[in-house]
C-alpha cells in the first residue's frame, strides 16, 4: 500500500524531532558541581557530658557567665548561601517537655552578611538560665537568619539555616 502525501510530509519533520530528542538525552556536560549546604555542628564541650553546673543567680536572671569555665560548647558553621544576616544562638535542650531552659543569650554572634562558603568555628561560653533545677539532654545549635533581638526562643523553621544537637548530659542545680 502506497503511503499518503501527508505521511510523507510529516514524517520526516517527526523522525527529525526524535533523533534531536533522543541525541539530547544521551548528552553529557561532565559531573554537577555539588551543591554546598549550610550546615551547624556542636563540636565539644567542657565540662563532659554527665556533669553538675551551679549557675550564679536565681532564674530567670540566672547565668554561667560568659568566660567562667562553667560551660563551653566549640560550634562550626558554614553558609551554603549568601546570608546578608546571620545569627548563631545554642539552647540547653530538655527531656521534660519545656524544650528548654536556657540560651546563650549574653554569647550569641552574629555576622553581617555571611558568605557562601564561608566557616566560622566558635566557642560560646556564656548562657542564661531560665529554671532551676534543669536537667539537659542536649545542645541545640540553630544557625538562622532571623533578625529581631526581641524575639526570643527558637526561631521558626522558615529563619532557620541549619540546626543540629549533641546530646549531652548536665544537672543544672542552685
Amino acid at each position: 500500500m502506497r503511503p499518503s502525501v501527508r505521511h510523507l510530509a510529516f514524517g520526516p519533520a517527526v523522525l527529525l524531532s526524535a533523533a534531536i530528542w533522543i541525541g539530547g538525552c544521551g548528552h553529557d556536560d561532565g559531573p554537577m558541581a555539588p551543591s554546598s549546604q549550610s550546615a551547624v555542628a556542636v563540636t565539644a564541650v567542657s565540662p563532659p557530658s554527665g556533669s553538675t553546673i551551679t549557675p550564679t543567680g536565681t532564674p530567670p536572671g540566672a547565668f554561667l557567665p560568659r568566660g567562667s569555665g562553667l560551660l563551653g560548647a566549640t560550634v562550626t558553621v558554614t553558609a551554603g548561601e549568601e546570608l546578608p544576616f546571620a545569627r548563631l544562638e545554642l539552647f540547653l535542650a530538655t527531656a521534660d517537655g519545656g524544650e528548654y531552659c536556657g540560651q546563650n543569650l549574653p554569647d550569641s554572634p552574629t555576622w553581617r552578611p555571611f558568605h557562601k562558603g564561608q566557616t566560622v568555628t566558635y566557642t560560646v561560653t556564656g548562657f542564661q538560665v531560665f529554671r532551676l533545677p534543669c536537667q539537659v539532654t542536649g545542645i541545640r545549635a540553630v544557625f538562622h537568619t532571623r533578625d529581631n533581638p526581641n524575639l526570643g526562643g527558637i526561631p521558626p523553621a522558615e529563619f532557620r539555616v541549619a540546626d543540629s544537637t549533641l546530646p549531652v548530659v548536665y544537672q543544672l542545680r542552685q
